[in-house]
């Protein structure tokens, strides 16, 4: 094992215990409940396994589709890197074709110089054209009862705005059901929202006051207005893993959110990461790897070329 020195043994020892203080500073499970529904923070309701019936339901009005996206950067030093994005559309009927789009760029093709700061904005902007342009043919081609997206759509109305409104609009107009499904939660709606709650520490994330909370099919819908205008979103637990994930809807198909959770309890392994099986599918054949970025560095590039641009540290 790495031999540290006993000073930043003691230093990083004491970091340790500051974040396991603060990871056990969490409240009651039944205050926390109360003190939401006392706020109108949100409401907390059991939704349910769909039966046989209201699958071929969902089936016979079009099936379940999902799109995800991956982006990968290899090279050397900003600014020389190559930029690899894929975004993927697959309908979970086989004989349905994959709709898969594709992007590489650097930014040395620019017309007008970015900062490195810029170019990290500008990939996430692309990536969510990407997904979003794939979640478009997906509409015209597999005309799906509902379409999932990995990721929360406030993120593709903020990074894709030029085309969010199409994507919802011709959604709501094809009766498909557009969900967006957050894995990573990285809000603080909850905390901002009971800020004068002193059992909740300061700087709470939502999956941390969530964390261990929601049972196992277990819904908060969050109160409208405390996240994005035109969204209405909620958090859940659908499987075996205690921490939560989120899910938003347009605010124009709220109607349908407790027939959209019931579909992703459904969808979603007992003893899996708590998103549906078929995004864990899309996004195992999606993902660009640091092995695929640097085999194509070095088939289009050449490996003296791929050597030049290598930084020093890599070799280490």
């Amino acid at each position: 094992m790495l031999e540290l020195d006993d000073n930043l043994k003691k230093r990083f020892e004491e970091a340790a215990n500051a974040l396991k203080i603060r990871l056990g500073q969490k409240a009651n499970r039944d205050f926390l409940k109360r003190i939401m529904t006392e706020k109108k923070t949100g409401r907390f309701y059991k939704c349910k396994k769909m039966n046989a019936d209201a699958l071929v339901k969902i089936v016979e009005n079009g099936g379940v589709a999902g799109v995800d996206g991956s982006t990968n950067s290899g090279g050397g030093i900003f600014p020389y890197v190559v930029t690899l994005q894929q975004a993927l559309a697959k309908h979970c009927h086989r004989e349905m074709r994959d709709i898969l789009l594709s992007d590489a760029f650097s930014p040395l093709l620019m017309e007008e110089a970015l900062s490195e700061d810029e170019y990290r904005e500008y990939i996430k902007e692309k990536l969510a054209t990407l997904e979003v342009n794939a979640a478009l043919l997906a509409l015209e081609e597999f005309k799906p009862a509902v379409l999932l997206m990995d990721g929360s759509l406030v993120r593709f109305k903020i990074e894709a705005s030029h085309l969010w409104e199409k994507l919802k609009n011709k959604a709501v107009e094809h009766g498909t059901l557009l969900v967006g499904v957050v894995e990573g939660i990285a809000t603080s709606i909850i905390r901002s929202a009971l800020k004068d709650v002193p059992e909740i520490p300061p700087q709470a994330m939502d999956w941390e006051i969530l964390f261990g909370l929601l049972e196992v099919g277990e819904v908060l819908e969050m109160a409208p207005g405390l996240f994005k205008e035109g969204f209405r979103t909620c958090f859940a637990r659908f499987s075996t893993d205690p921490k939560p994930i989120g899910l938003d809807m347009p605010e124009e198909q709220y109607d349908f959110l407790g027939q959209v959770e019931d579909l992703i309890f459904t969808l979603t392994p007992d003893s899996g990461r708590g998103i549906p099986l078929w995004l864990d599918i899309i996004d195992k054949k999606v993902r660009i790897t640091n092995m695929m970025i640097e085999a194509l560095m070095n088939t289009y590039l050449g490996e003296d070329y791929a050597e030049l641009i290598c930084p020093k540290r890599s070799k280490r």
